[in-house]
């Protein structure tokens, strides 16, 4: 069996040069020419690649304008072994700007349509040693490599603890534990020193401040039972912010259509848990907020529209027959062409004196502590959180029962529209208080709701699709930027989408029967039945928030 290579590292202390001179006074040694090169491990924003259980490294020779660049695909469930190499002759960002290659086929499904962006970088210097025998054969390679961490604004950070390879080479694998053996006495080297090829990757997110993992848009709360609701109510609120914060930079720059996708969904969540979690805030502060977060709800709705049209346009075109397909390329265009102009006036929402004042108002009250003192106190707010939950899930269940069996073959749109909002508030419920149910039990309600859901969201975003790509193709007719083969294709688009319409709707009966079978109300039943005598008694209140109304625009919505 071919021995495995070992790699030591140093106490930080340790100089690099010495552990050349070192070696090269204890073997017959040859010297390579001193290697500079650059490191650079790259993620997406969400950690795609670190939750799937991979790193992608970047290394290139000498500087960022050289060509020979190789990206490596590290297996961190292998200790970080090279799994596939690709060369490569361009700034990797995302999968479709990478040639066909093993590190392309093995990213596509991990990284979807995020954008691959720089974790860390490093600057390494690498030694290389050649131990020579009698002959002055090859038999064993070493690498001391010294690396000195890069931070986003170019700045050299304090070099990382030195590191030795001891390669063995074929034919000489005995050679190897000879090498070690001799080393072991003139560099001190030990079982402990030994590291795995991914300790560079974890120290260099380490040192520039990176922690693998640290963001999701997913909820994830652990709240008490009996922590009152006012408390658990801002808890929840903070964490959909932090949210909201942590994709503004990258919706500003447009690095990729899912900061600007996460950023509305933290706001409609927002929007829900104001209108949904009621009398724990006063009613003038709620009506304040949902007021300023409906705005920016407004203002991010048409650039995320285009996201959604660009981002499905290979499937709008293969829904086409082959030969109206490409007709359907100037829509393509004129969308694009739009879309500048959208990002400007994002843009200019996103930096405005309104944005900054809702960011910083929305703050401090969420920093401000829930005062005892507060008299009268808003009916629910010194309530657990437990009942407070139990009692809006169950009247928004009702409400969502109430509205679904009303639904008949001859109801209008719009009541399914109604029902599609009632079902997601009573699915935000549900995942802001996930954490004080049975985990198996709620998440399998979840998943009935979201299953209802899709079926709701595909029926009402057909008809918004259509109605938009009508009032596209009479803009493009006025501006002269369609002609007849391209207004046809958008009008067979049109109705594809209203006969695919017509089946979501014909499939509406069973899914809302299975949502609302007995068994599927029994769970219900179990999970949230009122626990009479556990709570305290409400606080009197002057509060009267009424319930809210969250919207939906194209594409988002069922993917919040």
């Amino acid at each position: 069996m071919h021995p495995a290579p070992r790699h030591y590292l140093f106490s930080p202390e340790t100089d690099p040069s010495e552990i050349v001179t070192t070696i090269g006074s204890t073997l017959h040694c040859a010297t390579d020419a001193t290697v500079e090169s650059i490191c650079r491990y790259l993620d997406s924003f969400e950690w795609n690649l670190y939750l799937a259980g991979a790193a992608l490294e970047e290394r290139m020779s000498g500087t960022l304008a050289n060509t020979g660049r190789e990206l490596r695909w590290l297996d961190l469930g292998n200790h970080g072994a090279v799994v596939a190499r690709q060369m490569i002759a361009v700034d990797p960002d995302f999968v479709e700007s990478l040639p066909e290659g093993p590190v392309r086929g093995l990213l596509a499904p991990v990284l979807g349509i995020r954008r691959l962006l720089p974790m860390a970088e490093l600057r390494i210097c690498t030694h290389g040693l050649r131990v020579l025998n009698d002959d002055d054969k090859t038999v064993v390679r070493i690498l001391i490599e010294e690396s000195r961490p890069i931070d986003a604004a170019g700045h050299r950070l304090q070099a990382l603890p030195a590191r030795l390879f001891i390669q063995p080479v074929r034919g000489y694998e005995r050679k190897l534990e000879a090498t070690i053996q001799r080393l072991q006495s003139s560099l001190g080297l030990h079982s402990g020193m030994l590291c795995e090829p991914a300790t560079l990757f974890q120290q260099a997110l380490a040192s520039v401040g990176r922690r693998p993992g640290s963001y999701s848009s997913k909820l994830a709360y652990q709240l008490d039972p009996q922590q009152p609701a006012d408390a658990a109510a801002k808890q929840i609120l903070r964490g959909l912010f932090d949210t909201l914060e942590a994709n503004i930079d990258g919706t500003l720059h447009n690095l990729d259509s899912e900061f600007l996708h996460d950023l509305r969904v933290a706001t409609r969540r927002t929007r829900s848990a104001l209108a949904q979690i009621k009398g724990v805030f006063p009613p003038a502060v709620v009506d304040e907020f949902k007021a300023g977060f409906a705005w920016l709800q407004q203002v991010t709705g048409p650039m995320r529209d285009l996201d959604v049209y660009l981002l499905d346009f290979p499937n709008l075109r293969e829904s086409l027959p082959e030969s109206m397909r490409d007709d359907l390329e100037p829509l393509r265009d004129w969308l694009r062409g739009h879309y500048a102009e959208q990002q400007t006036k994002l843009v200019e929402a996103l930096e405005s004196p309104q944005f900054r004042a809702l960011r910083e108002d929305w703050r401090a009250f969420l920093e401000m502590p829930n005062s005892p003192s507060l008299a009268p106190a808003p009916r629910n707010a010194r309530r657990s959180i437990k009942s407070v939950a139990d009692s809006g899930i169950r009247s928004m269940l009702k409400r969502v029962r109430r509205e679904g069996r009303a639904i008949t073959d001859a109801s209008p749109a719009e009541e399914l529209h109604e029902l599609r909002k009632s079902c997601k508030k009573l699915r935000y419920l549900m995942e802001f208080f996930e954490s004080l149910y049975p985990a198996d039990e709620i998440r399998g309600l979840i998943k009935q709701c979201k299953i209802l859901l899709d079926n709701l969201g595909s029926f009402q975003d057909l008809q918004v699709q259509a109605d938009h790509l009508r009032d596209s193709a009479r803009h493009m007719q006025a501006e002269g930027a369609a002609d007849t083969a391209t207004l046809l294709s958008i009008g067979a688009l049109v109705k594809t989408m209203l006969d695919q319409q017509v089946q979501a709707r014909k499939a509406f009966t069973d899914t809302f029967t299975t949502f609302d079978s007995a068994a599927n109300r029994a769970a219900f039943k179990r999970l949230f039945a009122a626990a009479a005598g556990t709570d305290a008694k409400p606080t009197p209140s002057t509060d009267c928030n009424p319930a809210g109304n969250p919207d939906s625009n194209l594409g988002d919505a069922n993917q919040a």
